[in-house]
């Protein structure tokens, strides 16, 4: 009986979602860009948030706005 019950139980994951952020920015400023979507859109998710490998080399556009660190998922120069 109680292993028919634990075939009848059934496990809700919530979809799992890999952010990543735009250039020159952060794993960190994108999750405060995203927390303002409705609670209950939130609530369904599991949001994974990464920053990029390489530290910014240069100007990011959202400084002044957020604050660094600031990262770069490849460098031009290289």
């Amino acid at each position: 009986m109680e292993n028919e019950d634990q075939k009848n139980k059934t496990v809700v994951r919530k979809p799992r979602f890999l952010c990543l952020h735009g250039f020159r920015t952060s794993g960190e400023i994108m999750k405060k860009q995203i927390h303002k979507w409705p609670q209950n859109v939130l609530d369904k998710l599991d949001l994974v948030f990464v920053d990029a490998p390489f530290p910014c080399n240069g100007k990011s556009d959202v400084e002044g706005i957020f604050d660094p660190p600031y990262y770069e998922w490849f460098q031009f120069n290289k």
